[in-house]
């Protein structure tokens, strides 16, 4: 299972990853967080452009989908800005099964827009 969790910058998707983390690991499962800055930072990625927020958020798909071939009883949380319908349906489209958290609130860049989840969304995709 995948959770990914969405919003604009400063919604608290990371801050609300990591406490959902936490308590999966307290329950006994076995948990991957991937946080979109983080990766960002460790691969010294700047290319905020839009082609660029696109692959960023198709790596990281990519990296959960090979996590979970490896190791299935993982869940992994996925802690991302992905604005747009079409990015957040191309990640899911890579996982078995998943689930959208959209935490409202947070800004936007100049010149940015977000997409809020449709209703469909909101179902477990698998």
């Amino acid at each position: 299972m995948v959770i990914l969790v969405t919003g604009k910058p400063g919604a608290g998707k990371t801050t609300h990853a990591k406490k959902l983390a936490d308590e999966l690991l307290v329950n006994g499962h076995a948990v991957a967080l991937f946080d979109g800055d983080a990766i960002r930072q460790q691969n010294d990625d700047r290319d905020f452009s839009f082609k660029g927020r696109e692959n960023h958020l198709l790596g990281i798909a990519i990296q959960v989908r090979q996590l979970q071939e490896h190791r299935p009883e993982t869940v992994c949380i996925v802690a991302v800005v992905a604005p747009r319908t079409e990015w957040r349906d191309m990640m899911r489209a890579k996982w078995k099964e998943s689930r959208l958290v959209y935490l409202p609130g947070g800004s936007l860049w100049a010149g940015t827009d977000y997409e809020v989840p449709l209703e469909r969304e909101f179902h477990v995709y698998s």
